[in-house]
């Protein structure tokens, strides 16, 4: 009986971790013309860990900011990147900061 108790549970917990919604909020943009894609993602990312502060005050959490180079295909890697800039609020609500952080550094979307 203990047994498929524990079985049931670790299987209700395997699922509820699979059943999470994944959020994917990269954005595809060309880097500036003239930075190298390791400036590019330096100054990126220290932007986004000061973007909403800089702004708004300190309610929210700096999550994550993320370049990838490369586009969908993993082309293009010295310039194009999917970026992202995320911060959390306390009630657990992200925003994403990614096209303003990304146009304030010269990036601009990729065509799709």
């Amino acid at each position: 009986m203990r047994f498929a108790t524990l079985t049931t549970s670790v299987f209700l917990a395997v699922v509820g971790v699979c059943a999470l919604p994944h959020r994917d909020d990269r954005l595809l943009y060309i880097i500036p013309v003239g930075k190298s894609m390791d400036q590019f993602t330096t100054d990126f990312t220290e932007t986004c860990r000061t973007w909403y502060p800089a702004i708004h005050g300190d309610s929210y959490t700096f999550l994550n900011a993320i370049v990838q180079p490369g586009d969908w295909q993993g082309k293009n890697a010295d310039t194009e990147a999917k970026i992202a800039c995320a911060w959390i609020d306390p009630s657990g609500n992200i925003f994403t900061y990614t096209e303003d952080v990304a146009a304030a550094l010269g990036a601009v979307p990729a065509p799709a």
